[in-house]
């Protein structure tokens, strides 16, 4: 198995165990592009890809704050940081930031309680990255790319750390009982949804084949001879229906 932060159950347990703040420091630190002074990690259950459900989470992180008697002005913003392994959106940068304006005057920001990072790993890959700064380490480390990662190494120190950690976190038994039991579990769900595709696409041709059905009309002239003396009798017409399946 690739030593590599993509997969969401080695995610979190890089990034929450404990003596391992400094790692996720230097990450937000590369994107937020903004100097942290202390890391808090709470042991969450719960990640997500999904935009609307991002937003969901967003808005539950303010409301969570506020406790009975607590005025609003003592809320602290929330950023959400999305990690992609597909393109969401319709944007060349691999590293989006989300703010919230004026409808009329789009450089006056309105909204400042909630930030989110769309980070989409294909578009990363696709910038051809020279490890040129932090970020463009740390999703290297993320997306596992290893010819990056090899690159890296005579240049980052931090490199090398991450990968003792992850292969000491590789060997923890139960994190691995639990990965392979994901992977046969996404290994079902795979086949379960090919299965139902398949069906699904059977079923359409079948209505398709039934809707493009084609009648071509054309006459057949039957020319009735009498065999005793070659006497043409009548000529009679009749209509025949053929149907082309396509």
């Amino acid at each position: 198995m690739e030593l590599n932060l993509k997969n969401d159950i080695v995610f979190k347990a890089f990034f929450a165990k404990q003596g391992n703040e400094k790692y996720l420091k230097s990450f937000l630190e590369a994107l937020l592009k903004k100097k942290i002074q202390e890391i808090e990690v709470m042991r969450r259950s719960k990640f997500t890809s999904n935009e609307k459900r991002s937003e969901f989470y967003g808005a539950k992180l303010v409301t969570d704050q506020l406790e009975k008697g607590k005025k609003y002005i003592k809320l602290k913003p929330v950023i959400l940081i999305n990690i992609l392994n597909y393109n969401l959106l319709e944007v060349p940068e691999y590293c989006t930031k989300t703010v919230t304006v004026a409808e009329k005057h789009r450089k006056y920001e309105v909204v400042k309680d909630i930030t989110y990072y769309f980070i989409e790993l294909p578009k990363f890959r696709k910038s051809k990255p020279r490890l040129a700064n932090m970020l463009e380490v740390w999703l290297a480390l993320i997306d596992g790319e290893g010819g990056l990662i090899e690159m890296g190494k005579y240049k980052y120190k931090i490199i090398e750390e991450v990968e003792k950690e992850l292969e000491e976190i590789y060997a923890d038994k139960e994190l691995k009982a639990l990965l392979d039991y994901r992977q046969s579990a996404d290994l079902d769900r795979n086949s379960a949804l090919y299965n139902a595709e398949q069906k699904g696409i059977k079923k359409r041709n079948k209505r398709s084949n039934h809707r493009n059905c084609k009648k071509i009309e054309t006459k057949e002239i039957i020319d009735n001879r009498n065999s005793g003396n070659n006497r043409i009798n009548k000529r009679r017409s009749r209509k025949i229906i053929i149907y082309l399946l396509f």
